[in-house]
């Protein structure tokens, strides 16, 4: 259960701890994978505070910021290339099912 409901009492303690495991400093990451091409991804802090489901991905101001600088740092007009990865479409990304692949538990 990757959202520890029943295994932490907050999400930052949930957070801290699947960071710790992964040897991560931060949800997100960003590698180089080739010449101007990167691999970026956004991970959710958010899962029992989340006002729908646990099962949204929801991501952080501070990750947003983020990823808004390696954008800027990163321009198309310089020939970089950005493949950008979530578990799920973001919250507000206006994305509810993605073609041919809807995964129904139960909860969405």
């Amino acid at each position: 259960d990757l959202e520890g409901i029943d295994e932490f009492a907050t999400d930052e303690e949930n957070l801290d701890m699947y960071l710790r495991v992964h040897g991560k400093p931060t949800a997100q990451f960003m590698r180089q994978i080739a010449d101007k091409t990167l691999l970026v991804g956004l991970g959710s802090t958010v899962f029992r505070e989340a006002k729908y489901t646990s099962h949204e991905v929801i991501i952080d101001d501070a990750q947003i910021a983020w990823f808004e600088r390696t954008l800027e740092e990163h321009p198309s007009a310089d020939g970089w290339k950005i493949f950008v990865f979530t578990h799920a479409p973001p919250i507000g990304s206006g994305l509810r099912v993605l073609q041919h692949n809807h995964v129904v538990n139960g909860c969405c």
